[in-house]
């Protein structure tokens, strides 16, 4: 299975970006005329874009339009970029780690659907992974302990109103254990689950003086093992403040739980700045406190901390 998966995702990824690094200059011309208040002067910003490029700017911008849903900083689970290094608390041991996220979402299609309010059709791959750099210069030129990786891949349906915007998603997990993590710990030789599971999730957003405020409902449709608890909850918020010298304050907060979990609750804290300029797409530097059971892998009946610093890039 992991064989199998690493090769197709790792293609689909790299297809994916390809189309969005093509489209990025014509996104970013399209997004600074949006960003301009006056009617005449935004509306001459647009004139301004190529002749030739017309066609598709007016399709980015009906795009842009039509998905409103932020980014959800604080989520595990929204497909970004991102690495972070710190502290893990996991296991019985307070260990030296590097959690690594590879994610994109990518519009396939909008068109409209009854009373004529786009509907955005996406897919969504992110690979997840977690290291044990604890001691990487005994692990005879092993590097980082591999812990666990999960891959996700699925669909969703994303739609703006005129105060709230709303997304449905399916989407498929499976998670395997690393080689280097069984050597460190073979006790898990038999202790080994291939967690799998397929699950739908409707969330709802809507902003409230700056902030974004959002609430969703999961059930996982089939799980390996079979006998998972199907029921998830997930509740958040976030803050991105007003831009000074192309940096603004950001402070986001995700609370997830889960049957499996026996209800209790994981919390993921981000807070720090985002950076827009220097890269053609902003990217954020932010402190990172992960609490409660863990989110990767089979390990998901297990407490886990983890506090460190994120640089985090929506592709």
């Amino acid at each position: 299975m992991m064989k199998n998966s690493i090769p197709f995702l790792i293609s689909l990824l790299s297809l994916i970006s390809t189309q969005v690094e093509a489209s990025n200059n014509l996104i970013d011309q399209v997004q600074v005329c949006k960003n301009i208040i006056e009617n005449n002067q935004r509306l001459n910003c647009f004139d301004q874009i190529k002749v030739s490029d017309n066609t598709a700017a007016v399709e980015t911008q009906t795009n842009v339009e039509a998905s409103k849903f932020p980014n959800l900083i604080a989520n595990l689970d929204e497909p970004n970029l991102s690495i972070s290094y710190g502290k893990l608390d996991f296991l019985g041991v307070n260990k030296n780690a590097v959690l690594l996220s590879g994610g994109i979402r990518q519009a396939i299609n909008t068109f409209n659907w009854l009373d004529e309010r786009p509907l955005s059709l996406n897919i969504v791959a992110q690979i997840r992974s977690q290291f044990d750099v604890n001691e990487i210069d005994t692990r005879n030129n092993r590097g980082g302990a591999l812990i666990n990786t999960d891959f996700t891949i699925g669909g969703e349906i994303v739609q703006s109103l005129d105060a709230w915007n709303w997304r449905f998603s399916y989407s498929h997990r499976s998670t395997h254990l690393g080689d280097e993590f069984l050597i460190d710990n073979p006790e898990y030789l038999g202790n080994r689950i291939n967690l799998s599971y397929e699950n739908i999730q409707w969330t709802a957003q809507t902003n409230l003086n700056g902030w974004d405020l959002y609430a969703g409902l999961g059930y996982i449709t089939r799980s390996e093992p079979g006998q998972l608890d199907k029921s998830m909850w997930q509740l958040g918020w976030q803050y991105e403040g007003n831009n000074w010298h192309n940096i603004k304050p950001i402070w986001a907060v995700d609370l997830k739980s889960w049957g499996a979990y026996d209800w209790n609750i994981n919390l993921s804290m981000r807070a720090g700045i985002e950076v827009s300029e220097w890269t053609h797409t902003p990217f954020q530097i932010l402190f990172e406190y992960q609490d409660g059971h863990s989110p990767y892998g089979q390990f998901f009946t297990e407490d886990l901390t983890f506090t460190g610093l994120t640089l985090l890039q929506r592709w």
